[in-house]
């Protein structure tokens, strides 16, 4: 039975993957094509970074809940483990790629994540975790956080680089200013915005 502590996380990030297929569907591939100033990548490699990330933290919460046979992520997590090297190596595989087919690699990912979140005890919520963040960015050190509100930052994940995109492409802030007003950025600990980008 799903945590009454785990739900809501499932609702909201449920929610905002909704709102962002359907912004996805909306970009032509012109604006697909649109540099994030400031940032590595396009609006195309924020849709595939968001398409392909719950592949990699799957892997890493399934144990803790008795999960096996996962699919291991495409590309290797790096050892010692950093995020930014993984992303940097995995989104470039999916230059390219049709809309519709990093929508369908999202929802097969996130199906995954969906049954691991589903079976976490309110005990293991409660674990401190080590958290680096953006660190090619955001120059601090790594921190511990408790894994609900990691969870919750990721259930924002969506929003919040949807807010990067709309830089390349602000001409499309009146299709999301409704969704993104109604994302609850507070619920992310100082602890964790602080080492975002």
């Amino acid at each position: 039975m799903t945590s009454a502590r785990t739900q809501p996380i499932l609702d909201e990030q449920a929610r905002h993957r909704s709102a962002f297929e359907s912004f996805w569907r909306l970009l032509t591939a012109e604006e697909l094509d649109e540099q994030v100033p400031g940032m590595p990548w396009t609006v195309h490699g924020y849709v595939a970074h968001l398409a392909t990330i719950d592949s990699l933290i799957v892997p890493f919460l399934a144990p803790l809940v008795g999960i096996a046979g996962v699919p291991a992520p495409e590309v290797p997590p790096p050892s010692p483990f950093d995020i930014d090297e993984w992303n940097e190596a995995m989104v470039p595989l999916r230059a390219g790629a049709p809309v519709d087919e990093l929508l369908s690699e999202a929802a097969k990912h996130r199906a995954e994540y969906v049954r691991v979140l589903s079976a976490l005890s309110d005990e293991q919520l409660d674990m401190m975790i080590p958290f680096g963040g953006d660190r090619k960015v955001i120059d601090l050190p790594p921190t511990y956080v408790r894994l609900e509100d990691l969870l919750w930052a990721i259930a924002l994940h969506d929003p919040n680089h949807t807010q990067d995109i709309l830089r390349a492409i602000p001409q499309r802030e009146p299709d999301v200013r409704g969704w993104l007003a109604s994302s609850d950025f507070a619920r992310i600990p100082e602890a964790i915005t602080a080492r975002r980008a």
